[in-house]
């Protein structure tokens, strides 16, 4: 029986229309380097993920809240702290190989999302 492996990129980037003004319309437009300097902060490691543990580390922002969403959309993982911090490790047991979206909120209330793979032995 032979295994593949398919890994999925999702792609995320920021664009805004026009705004008005007495003057007429202007193009305002939004570039996504300031979304990437904040997903290159957060790192998730090991990914993908051989065991039953995954550390999320953060350098600049607090984690409050980690929520794991399978492939299907469906929430597999939810856990809120209440006491913030740069780095926490959580527990994948019972969390079946696949590719999920890790969903972590942070202390000013921002939501960042990042791939993991999970393929335990």
């Amino acid at each position: 029986m032979k295994t593949f492996l398919l890994t999925i990129l999702i792609s995320a980037f920021t664009l805004t229309g026009f705004s008005q003004n007495l003057q007429g319309s202007t193009p305002s437009w939004s570039s996504p380097i300031a979304e990437e300097i904040v997903l290159s902060e957060l790192k998730i490691y090991p990914n993908p993920c051989k065991d039953s543990k995954v550390t999320i580390e953060f350098t600049s922002k607090q984690i409050t809240e980690i929520r794991l969403i399978n492939i299907a959309g469906k929430e597999v993982f939810q856990k809120s702290f209440a006491y913030p911090e740069n780095k926490k490790q959580i527990e994948l047991d019972g969390i079946p190989n696949g590719i999920y979206l890790v969903r972590i909120k942070t202390d000013d209330q921002k939501l960042i999302t990042k791939k993991l793979l999970v393929s335990k032995n």
